[in-house]
């Protein structure tokens, strides 16, 4: 395995912290989508963190510094599901390609699929084609404001394909310790899941712009993916596109399909993580708080029979967000 597909391994592992997982045969996926990571420059991150927390109503934990240069913010949801804000604190062997993706774009860079067992993922992935390398322990992580190490006996494992990779080599699995996740929140409240003002509930749809939607939908159907809406059009997104289910949400490939929000992503980053749909309890409630707190007068829209809104891209430095209801 080369040193990129190593520093992609570690950097990507080092801050995901999951929760609990449920029985599964094959590849043995958990939730399915455990998180989405957006990234930022290091001297937007201060910001973005306040636009995401007191401008859109999210809550999120304590900034959290990496060994390897990394620092980031985690945004839970009721399934500990999460959003993670993400930017590296140097540049070195292993985060020199965030730094220089960052260098061109901000936004949406990768995901971690949730497995039960890495031992199992292992073998269902070699024997599938798709060859990996793991798992890895997670190292430990340092709370920036008080100086506390969390995760001294490693909370999760890494597993990372080495070919026949997602889009955008996007995707990696990740199985946890579930008890030390657990004691992590009693340890350390403040890492610990919160209710959100905007009444925020889960993931409900992460968007993957790809190129070949074809080749995209094979590659998930070769993970034992139930894959459905196969090249159904998404007018308000501009793409045409198909769902790939999870348990508890759906990875939406997405690829242009005439002017909107799907091409003007592909012609500036081709393949890549455009955002995310997340399901509220109160689409009225966040609707008037992210109005409320932004300035911005945002109006719902209906599809597939569900009231929604977008968060538009320039507010939150290239990670489109939909409240869903």
């Amino acid at each position: 395995m080369n040193a990129k597909r190593i520093w992609w391994t570690v950097t990507c592992g080092l801050l995901a912290l999951g929760g609990q997982a449920a029985a599964a045969g094959g590849l043995g996926d958990g939730r399915g989508i455990d998180h989405v990571a957006s990234l930022v420059r290091l001297e937007n991150f201060d910001a973005a963190a306040n636009v995401l927390t007191h401008q859109l109503g999210f809550s999120a934990t304590p900034a959290l510094l990496s060994p390897l240069g990394a620092k980031n913010r985690l945004i839970w949801f009721g399934d500990r599901s999460y959003l993670e804000l993400l930017t590296f604190t140097e540049r070195n062997d292993f985060t020199a390609p965030f730094v220089d993706f960052l260098d061109h774009h901000e936004g949406g860079k990768f995901y971690g699929t949730e497995v039960v067992d890495a031992a199992q993922a292992i073998a269902f992935l070699t024997g599938a084609g798709y060859p990996n390398a793991g798992p890895i322990p997670a190292p430990p992580l340092t709370i920036e404001s008080t100086g506390q190490v969390v995760g001294l006996t490693p909370l999760w494992r890494s597993i990372i394909l080495t070919a026949r990779l997602a889009p955008d080599n996007s995707n990696f699995f990740l199985d946890y310790d579930e008890a030390q996740v657990n004691q992590m929140f009693v340890d350390f409240p403040a890492l610990a899941p919160r209710p959100h003002p905007n009444t925020a509930q889960k993931i409900d749809t992460l968007w993957l712009v790809v190129s070949d939607l074809d080749a995209a939908i094979e590659f998930y159907e070769g993970l034992g993916l139930e894959v459905r809406s196969k090249h159904k059009k998404i007018h308000y997104l501009g793409a045409r596109g198909a769902e790939v289910r999870y348990k508890n949400s759906t990875l939406a490939l997405l690829e242009p399909d005439g002017p909107g929000l799907v091409a003007d992503f592909a012609a500036e980053r081709g393949e890549g993580i455009l955002g995310v749909s997340i399901k509220v309890g109160n689409l009225h409630a966040a609707r008037s708080l992210v109005n409320r707190n932004t300035g911005l007068n945002l109006r719902t829209f209906e599809y597939k029979d569900r009231d929604r809104f977008l968060i538009p891209a320039s507010l939150t430095h290239g990670f489109l967000i939909e409240m869903v209801e």
